[in-house]
């Protein structure tokens, strides 16, 4: 996911804060796992 479409997630649900905090814990959380894959 590139950040073009993190703005266009935005505008989507521009109004919605609860959506754009969800599509930031999922991106936290992707990267969060990839990275304890990596280690682990």
């Amino acid at each position: 996911m590139t950040r073009d479409d993190l703005i266009r997630e935005y505008r989507q649900h521009s109004g919605s804060w609860q959506a754009v905090v969800g599509v930031y814990a999922l991106l936290v959380g992707a990267m969060l796992l990839s990275g304890y894959m990596m280690v682990g």
